[in-house]
C-alpha cells in the first residue's frame, strides 16, 4: 500500500486559465518533491479543466476534481483540504507562485519545532500597474509568532493580519483539522487563521519564497463586487460591520473550544470584547440605518 505524501498542496481554482499553467510549473519545479498536489475546479467553464487534466495526465503527484456546480471560494478551499492526505497541507492561489525551495524550507521548519503549526516564507507581492506591467514589491507580513502563550499569538495575528499572506504557507494538517475551517462569511480565512495561532506557534521562513499576484482579478479584497469577477468566483465580499459583529462572536466560541487553559480563554475574550467595543459606534449607526424608516 501506498504511504501518503509529507505535503499535500491544493489548488482551489475557478477560471483560472490565465495562471494555473505556470502555478503548477513553480509546484512541480519544488526541490521537496514529497507531496501531492490537488486541485478542485468549482465549475469552471474556460480551459481550466483542460490544462489540469493534461497536467494530471503527466505527472501521478497530481489529482483533478471537478465541481459540478460553484460552491464558492470558501467552500471550495475547505474541500481541497479534506481531499488531501500528508502531515502537512498548503493551499495554492492559481495565480501565485512558489520558488524553489518554498516547500523543502517550510517543512524542515515544522520537522524542527513540533509545537508550530504554520511555516511560511517572506514574500513578493506582484503588482500590476496600468502601462508597466507587472513587477515586483517585497512585502514584510511580520508574523513570526514564536510567542508561548497562546492568546498572545492570537492577538498579535490580529492586530498585525493585513493581507493574509501566511494561509498560504505550510500548515500541520491535524492542527487545520481541529478549526471550524473557513465560514461562509467574508473574513472568515482570517478567523480560521487566528484560531490556528490558538494551537501553535508561526515560524516566519526569512528567504523570499512566495509570490502573490496583487491585483482586482486576483486578490479577493481588491475586488468591487459589482465590477470584477467576485459574483463569479463565489467571493462574499468585504464584510460590512453587523458581519464583523458576527466574525467575532464565533471567535469567542474560537477560544471557548481551542485546547488552551481557561486562564488563556480568559485572555482571549477580553481582547476580543477590547476589539468589538471599537466597533459599537459604526455598528450602532448601521442598525439604526436598517430599523428607521427611511434610513
Amino acid at each position: 500500500m501506498q504511504s501518503s505524501p509529507v505535503l499535500s498542496v491544493g489548488i482551489p481554482v475557478f477560471n483560472g486559465s490565465k495562471w494555473i499553467e505556470e502555478a503548477i510549473g513553480s509546484i512541480l519545479s519544488q526541490s521537496f518533491t514529497d507531496f501531492e498536489l490537488i486541485i478542485c475546479d468549482n465549475a469552471s467553464s474556460d480551459e481550466t479543466e483542460k490544462i489540469s487534466r493534461q497536467a494530471a495526465s503527466a505527472d501521478a503527484r497530481i489529482r483533478y476534481y471537478r465541481n459540478a456546480t460553484n460552491i464558492g471560494v470558501y467552500a471550495n478551499y475547505d474541500r481541497v483540504f479534506e481531499l488531501s492526505t500528508g502531515r502537512y497541507f498548503k493551499w495554492a492561489a492559481c495565480s501565485d507562485l512558489c520558488l524553489q525551495d518554498f516547500f523543502e524550507k517550510c517543512v524542515a521548519a515544522l520537522d524542527a519545532l513540533p509545537d508550530a503549526v504554520l511555516a511560511y516564507p517572506r514574500a513578493y507581492m506582484l503588482v500590476t500597474a496600468p502601462g508597466t506591467g507587472e513587477y515586483a514589491v517585497e512585502y514584510e507580513d511580520n508574523l513570526n509568532l514564536e510567542f508561548e502563550r497562546p492568546s498572545r499569538r492570537f492577538a498579535e495575528y490580529l492586530d498585525r493580519e493585513r493581507f493574509n499572506n501566511v494561509m498560504n504557507g505550510v500548515i500541520r494538517s491535524s492542527a487545520l483539522r481541529g478549526t471550524a475551517l473557513n465560514r461562509p462569511l467574508p473574513g472568515s480565512d482570517i478567523s480560521m487563521i487566528a484560531e490556528l495561532a490558538l494551537r501553535g506557534k508561526f515560524v516566519e521562513i526569512p528567504d523570499r519564497l512566495f509570490v502573490r499576484r496583487f491585483n482586482p482579478e486576483t486578490t479577493g479584497i481588491l475586488m468591487d463586487s459589482e465590477t470584477s469577477r467576485a459574483p463569479a468566483i463565489g467571493y462574499p465580499g468585504k464584510p460590512n460591520n453587523i458581519q464583523r459583529i458576527r466574525l467575532h462572536s464565533y471567535r469567542f466560541v474560537t477560544a471557548f473550544r481551542a485546547p488552551i487553559s481557561f486562564a488563556e480563554k480568559l485572555r482571549v475574550w477580553r481582547y476580543l470584547l477590547r476589539r468589538i467595543i471599537r466597533l459599537a459606534p459604526q455598528v450602532r449607526r448601521k442598525l439604526l440605518q436598517i430599523v428607521t424608516p427611511g434610513g
